[in-house]
C-alpha cells in the first residue's frame, strides 16, 4: 500500500487503529483527512503511517482530531439541557429519596464542556453534592484539556453572563472553571468501539443518565448495534440515554423504552418491577420556568412513550402526509402546521410527518421551531438528506458550525448516491442537484463565518 493512493481501505484501517469505525458514507472524507495529516507530518508511506499510529500518541490524537468533529461548547444543544433540567433531574430526585448519589456519564466528552455544563446545571438546582459525573473520550489530548478546565470565550459563547461570573475565574481572555465543580467530574480514557460494557470494576455501570452525543455517527452499523445493547446494560432501571440528532436511531438494536420530545428522541431502560415513583415519562408534568436558570427561555419539554406496535401501515401514513402536503402546496402553511402537529402526536416515529411540520414552519418564518422538528427527523432517520439540508438552512445564522456540518452531511450522502437518483422527501430534486446546492451553502457559511471573525 503506497502513500499516494489513500484508498478508502486505508481510512477504515486507520480509523480502527484509533478506536473508530466508519459508515460507508464517510470513508472518502476520512481518507482525505488522513491524507492531510500525512502531508502535514511529512509521511508519504501508508505502511509507515499505520505503524507509527500505535507508537505515537500525538499522531494518534492528530488523526482523531482530523476525522472527527471536535467542536463543542457549554450548554450545546440547549433543548436537551432543558429536558435534563425540567424533566430528568426532578424525576431522578424523586426516585432517590434515600439520598444516594445520582450517577451521570458523558461519553465522548471531548474537551469537557458537556460534563462541566451538567455540573453547573446540577449546582443551579442544589444537587451537585448528590451527583457524581463521569466523563470519557478516545482522545487523550482532549482529556488533558478537559482536566485543566480552562476555556476561551468561544467555548462559552452560549453561556449566560451570570453563569460565567459565578462559575469561572477570568484572566486575559481565558476562563477557568471553579475548583469545586471541577472536582465533581472524573475523566477517563475510553475506546467505546473496543471496550466491553458494562464494566462495574471500572465504575461503568448503573448510570441514571448517559449522554452519548455525536459519537455513534462515527461508527459503522454493526458497532452501533453492539454499543446500543451495551449502553442499555450500563443504565440503572429507569435510567435515561440521550444521543445527538446526527446519531443513528437505537430502538431497533436494543429494547429501549423510546420517547419523542421537543429535544428529539430519548431512550430509557424500563423499570424492572413496579412504576417509577412520581410518574413515568409518559406523564412528565409541566414545570414552571424560572428566569434565572441557564436554559429557562426554552419551551417546557413534554414526552410521550411510543410503541412501535401502534405505528400505522404505510398507506395510512402516506394518506396523512398527502393531506399535509396538499395544504402546504396551496400556501395554507398554518393549516399544514396544525395537521402536522396533530399527526406527529399520534405517530411520533414517522419521520416524514416531522419533516412536513418543519417544512411548514420554515415557510411561516418559524426557523427555531422548524430546526427542532428537523432535528427530530434526523434522529429518526439519519439518511434523510432533505432534512439535513433544511436543518442547515435553519441554522445558518444561529449556529453556523452546526449549519456547515448539516450541509457537509448532505454533500457526503449525495455524493455516495447516483447523481440522477431522486432525493427522499424532495422528489423533484436529484442527488446531484442537492449535492451542488450543499456545496454552495457550505461556501456561504464559510464566507459568513470568516467575515464574523475579522
Amino acid at each position: 500500500m503506497t502513500g499516494h493512493a489513500l484508498p478508502s481501505k486505508l481510512a477504515v484501517e486507520v480509523a480502527c487503529r484509533v478506536g473508530l469505525s466508519l459508515p460507508a458514507s464517510r470513508k472518502g472524507a476520512v481518507a482525505s483527512a488522513i491524507g492531510r495529516v500525512m502531508a502535514r507530518r511529512g509521511i508519504d508511506d501508508s505502511s509507515l503511517f499505520l505503524n507509527r499510529l500505535g507508537l505515537d500518541q500525538d499522531l494518534t490524537d492528530d488523526v482523531i482530531a482530523a476525522i472527527t468533529v471536535g467542536e463543542t461548547h457549554f450548554f450545546r444543544d440547549p433543548d436537551q439541557f432543558q429536558l435534563i433540567w425540567q424533566a430528568i433531574l426532578p424525576e431522578l430526585r424523586r426516585r432517590r429519596p434515600d439520598g444516594s448519589l445520582v450517577r451521570i456519564w458523558s461519553v465522548g466528552c471531548a474537551t469537557g464542556e458537556e460534563p462541566y455544563s451538567l455540573a453547573i446545571l446540577c449546582d443551579e438546582e442544589g444537587l451537585l453534592q448528590d451527583v457524581r459525573i463521569s466523563a470519557a473520550d478516545v482522545s487523550r489530548r482532549a482529556l488533558a484539556t478537559a482536566k485543566a478546565a480552562e476555556y476561551g470565550e468561544w467555548s462559552l459563547r452560549n453561556t449566560d453572563r451570570k453563569l460565567k461570573d459565578r462559575y469561572f475565574t477570568s484572566s486575559e481572555g481565558r476562563f477557568r472553571l471553579n475548583e469545586r465543580l471541577r472536582r465533581q467530574v472524573d475523566f477517563a480514557h475510553l475506546n467505546l468501539g473496543a471496550v466491553e460494557l458494562p464494566a462495574p470494576e471500572r465504575g461503568l455501570a448503573d448510570f441514571d443518565l448517559i449522554l452519548c452525543r455525536n459519537v455513534l455517527v462515527y461508527l459503522d452499523t454493526s458497532t452501533v448495534r453492539r454499543i446500543a445493547r451495551q449502553l442499555l446494560a450500563c443504565l440503572a432501571d429507569g435510567g435515561w440515554l440521550l444521543t445527538a440528532p446526527t446519531d443513528p436511531p437505537l430502538w431497533k438494536y436494543a429494547p429501549f423504552e423510546t420517547s419523542i420530545t421537543p429535544a428529539g428522541v430519548v431512550y430509557r431502560r424500563m423499570i424492572a418491577h413496579g412504576d417509577i415513583p412520581g410518574g413515568s415519562i409518559s406523564g412528565v408534568a409541566p414545570i414552571p420556568c424560572q428566569s434565572n436558570r441557564p436554559v429557562s427561555h426554552l419551551p417546557v419539554p413534554r414526552a410521550s412513550v411510543t410503541d412501535e406496535r401502534k405505528t400505522p401501515d404505510d398507506k395510512a401514513l402516506e394518506a396523512i402526509a398527502r393531506k399535509i402536503r396538499s395544504r402546504y402546496d396551496m400556501g395554507e402553511t398554518r393549516k399544514a402546521q396544525r395537521l402536522a402537529a396533530q399527526a406527529v402526536q399520534s405517530h411520533p416515529l414517522a419521520a416524514e410527518l416531522h419533516f412536513l411540520q418543519g417544512l411548514s414552519q420554515m415557510a411561516d418564518g418559524q426557523t427555531d421551531a422548524a430546526a427542532a422538528a428537523l432535528r427530530r427527523v434526523v434522529y429518526l432517520d439519519g439518511n434523510l438528506a432533505a432534512a439535513q439540508f433544511l436543518l442547515g438552512v435553519c441554522l445558518t445564522h444561529s449556529d453556523p458550525q452546526a449549519s456547515q456540518r448539516a450541509f457537509e452531511n448532505v454533500l457526503h450522502f449525495c455524493l455516495s448516491r447516483p447523481a440522477r437518483e431522486r432525493v427522499a422527501l424532495m422528489s423533484e430534486v436529484t442527488a446531484g442537484d442537492l449535492a451542488e446546492r450543499a456545496r454552495r451553502e457550505i461556501g456561504k457559511v464559510r464566507r459568513g463565518w470568516g467575515s464574523e471573525r475579522l
